[in-house]
């Protein structure tokens, strides 16, 4: 898998040159609604009205269609990641996870290694920011340096959290919502957002069209509604 602050650059370019139009630095607030179609959002720049919206807004996707009436079966996730200093490239080849512990450990073409594998931490109340648990970071830290002791010679050099959106039943939301026209979910990756990011795009891309996108049939967010209401309310709650 290629690294996002190498690949997003490249993908959005490549997206301007086939038209598409970009507002950074720019938050959407509400989506529009009119009867029982979405029509386009309020962002901090004004409204932005469309034939077709879609959402994938990640963590903060419940909130979007709430201001609409909706709700999604989804949650957040608060996950730490954690960066090593440099040693010397080459000595982890794979991605190298392991059965019974929490790990996901790979390393960069600059000898960094980067360590995940599940470890908690707390987004803010307002859920534009985490803070750590160090229990995490002692824990995340012991669970690669015992896979892969080179690693004990190093030092943390950052740790971080990334706040995820997880569905109920840990695959996206991928399709037209359910009690509305006019809007397209892309969200609830439980973690493997960007890895699928390229075909999730092309996929959701044909579906609008009309054309056949049958890779979709079993993650359309209308599967939902074969479970419990109150399963999926416990679920959003954390229980």
């Amino acid at each position: 898998m290629g690294r996002p602050t190498l690949c997003v650059p490249r993908a959005f370019a490549a997206a301007e040159r086939a038209g598409a139009r970009y507002l950074t630095h720019t938050a959407c607030v509400v989506l529009l609604r009119e009867a029982d179609r979405i029509v386009g959002a309020h962002t901090a720049q004004g409204d932005i009205y469309a034939g077709q919206t879609v959402l994938a807004a990640g963590a903060w996707s419940d909130h979007l269609v709430a201001s609409v009436g909706l709700m999604l079966p989804i949650r957040t996730g608060v996950y730490q990641m954690l960066r090593s200093t440099p040693a010397s490239p080459g000595l982890l080849r794979p991605v190298v996870s392991a059965l019974g512990r929490q790990l996901s450990l790979k390393q960069l073409p600059d000898g960094v290694f980067l360590l995940g594998g599940g470890w908690p931490g707390d987004a803010t109340g307002d859920r534009t920011g985490f803070t750590l648990r160090q229990a995490s970071v002692a824990g995340g830290w012991e669970a690669a340096a015992a896979i892969l002791p080179a690693l004990r010679t190093q030092q943390l050099e950052h740790a971080w959290c990334g706040l995820e959106a997880e569905c109920f039943d840990s695959v996206p939301l991928l399709g037209p919502a359910v009690g509305v026209t006019g809007l397209t979910l892309a969200v609830g990756f439980s973690g493997h957002g960007f890895a699928l990011a390229p075909a999730v795009g092309a996929t959701v891309a044909a579906d609008l069209l009309g054309q056949s996108a049958p890779s979709l049939d079993a993650l359309r967010p209308s599967r939902a509604g074969a479970f419990a209401p109150e399963l999926l309310e416990r679920f959003r709650s954390g229980g």
